[in-house]
């Protein structure tokens, strides 16, 4: 539901597929290839954080991230904590050009 971010493709089981909208980096970044290089930092920048692990995909020049919730010990806490360091973590970089 939070506009900076799109679904890449529909969701199905347990992985979602997003980045983060290039509207909302067009500011200081001009180009799909930028915009591939922001959500590339924010991947790792949310990885680095040892909270969570998520992987990516590149599907017609464009890559997004997937997350993928399917242990069985999952909880809607879990879920609800990776979204909050994803939101956290692309708002940082937009703040601070990185």
């Amino acid at each position: 539901m939070d506009k900076r971010f799109e679904l890449i493709m529909p969701r199905y089981f347990c992985v979602v597929c997003f980045r983060v909208c290039l509207y909302v980096i067009v500011k200081k970044y001009v180009n799909d290839i930028e915009a591939n290089e922001f959500n590339e930092k924010l991947l790792k920048s949310v990885n680095a954080t040892g909270c969570v692990y998520m992987t990516h995909s590149v599907v017609g020049g464009v890559y997004f991230i997937r997350f993928s919730v399917g242990a069985t010990l999952t909880e809607d806490r879990h879920v609800t904590m990776a979204w909050e360091l994803v939101k956290y973590q692309a708002t940082s970089m937009v703040y601070t050009d990185a």
